[in-house]
């Protein structure tokens, strides 16, 4: 599977940005993927997650997510949004080596069809324990994406972050 990646763009998180966001999505491929690592907040909060279109991130309440938690320390956990407008992960902690992870984009790039996702992420919480979450999410809007942005639930800024968009080779 040499090959099978193609890297189209990287955000790397500078001055303490309130958002980031990686572009680039376009009819090249099928399935693009966004490897996220070290985000971290200027202070303990919820990570939130958008997509763009035509670079503008989208913030209207056609937002639906399900995914599971699972906590090193607790019970797995189920949970749900329906009608948001983010998807809405796990909480990072200001100083451990934040969040980590995988989203599939789907459907992206078509302009007929919902853009969704798969994701499964990693982060040290402010419990303080291990939580990762899988899941997956649609965002309820029949037209073309080029790209998702992430942001803090309350307002911190990203004290580091990169996030890097890559194609699936058909």
């Amino acid at each position: 599977m040499s090959g099978s990646l193609i890297k189209i763009a990287t955000e790397t998180a500078s001055g303490n940005p309130t958002t980031m966001k990686v572009t680039g999505v376009d009819s090249t491929y099928d399935v693009y993927a966004v490897y996220f690592k070290n985000v971290v907040p200027s202070a303990d909060e919820r990570l939130g997650v958008r997509v763009t279109k035509s670079t503008a991130i989208q913030s209207d309440s056609t937002y639906n997510n399900a995914r599971s938690g699972f906590p090193i320390s607790g019970s797995l956990q189920s949970n749900e949004d329906v009608g948001d407008t983010k998807w809405l992960l796990g909480t990072a902690e200001s100083t451990g080596d934040g969040a980590f992870g995988l989203f599939h984009l789907f459907n992206f790039n078509n302009s007929s069809e919902y853009s969704f996702i798969t994701l499964e992420t990693q982060m040290w919480a402010s419990t303080p324990q291990l939580f990762g979450e899988m899941g997956g999410g649609v965002h309820k809007v029949a037209s073309a994406s080029d790209g998702i942005s992430f942001f803090w639930e309350s307002g911190a800024t990203f004290s580091s972050g990169q996030m890097t968009l890559y194609g699936l080779k058909k």
